[in-house]
């Protein structure tokens, strides 16, 4: 390797630069997001039952 041959260092700083995510993260990510769709469809329910009940939603 000469003075200007930096292919290894630019591909080593790449690997740095953009590390991949971890399996943790992505499990923490998609646990967060099934509760968040989990969450809405409970409050949706809940209208639709207080909407059936008579009562008004301008709660």
């Amino acid at each position: 390797m000469d003075a200007f041959d930096h292919t290894a260092a630019a591909r080593d700083a790449d690997a740095r630069v953009a590390p991949q995510p971890k399996a943790e993260t992505i499990a923490l990510w998609l646990a967060l997001d099934a509760e968040r769709r989990a969450r809405d469809e409970r409050t949706a329910r809940l209208r639709a039952m207080r909407l059936i009940g008579g009562e008004d939603d301008a709660s």
